[in-house]
C-alpha cells in the first residue's frame, strides 16, 4: 500500500509539475515579440574600377629649351582612382617640328588613398634632336599629344 501511496504522490508532483511549465510556456509565448518581416530594401553599389585625370582638357605642356637641340617640360596631372594603379605614358609626335620625343611620369605607382583619393604626379616630356630650323616660326606650335596609360597593380 505505501508503495501505491507512493507512486500517486509522485505521478500527482509530475503532473503538476508538468502542468506548471506548460502554463508558464504558454504565458511567456504571448508576452514575448517575435520578429516580424516587414520589407527587404536592396543594397547596391558600384563594382568595377575607376580612373579619372582630373581637368585633362586643360593640361598642356610647353617645352622649353634645356640644350642646343633639346627641350623639355612637364605639368602635374591629378589622378582620382579607387585601386592601386601604374601609370604610363606614349608621346605621339605631330610631324610638324622633326626630333625623338620621349615621355615619363616621375612616380608612376599610384596607390588608393581614401582620405583625399587625389594624387598629383608629374608628367614630363622631352624633344631631342630638334630641328627648328625645318618648321616655320610661331608660338605655341602643337608639336606632340601625349596618351596617359592606366594598368592596375596586382
Amino acid at each position: 500500500m505505501l508503495k501505491k501511496n507512493l507512486i500517486g504522490v509522485t505521478l500527482l508532483l509530475v503532473l503538476s509539475v508538468s502542468m506548471q511549465a506548460t502554463s508558464k510556456a504558454r504565458v511567456f509565448g504571448s508576452l514575448l515579440y517575435l520578429p516580424e518581416k516587414r520589407c527587404s530594401i536592396p543594397v547596391v553599389m558600384d563594382v568595377g574600377m575607376y580612373v579619372e585625370i582630373l581637368d585633362c582638357q586643360n593640361l598642356s605642356i610647353k617645352l622649353k629649351q634645356v640644350e642646343f637641340d633639346t627641350y623639355e617640360g612637364c605639368t602635374d596631372i591629378r589622378v582620382k582612382s579607387n585601386f592601386d594603379l601604374e601609370l604610363g605614358c606614349k608621346v605621339k609626335p605631330t610631324g610638324m617640328v622633326p626630333g625623338e620625343y620621349s615621355c615619363w611620369i616621375d612616380n608612376p605607382k599610384v596607390f588608393l588613398d581614401l582620405s583625399e583619393n587625389v594624387t598629383v604626379r608629374k608628367l614630363c616630356v622631352k624633344a631631342e634632336n630638334v630641328k627648328i630650323l625645318y618648321t616655320a616660326p610661331g608660338l605655341d606650335v602643337h608639336v606632340a599629344d601625349v596618351t596617359i596609360t592606366v594598368v592596375p597593380q596586382s
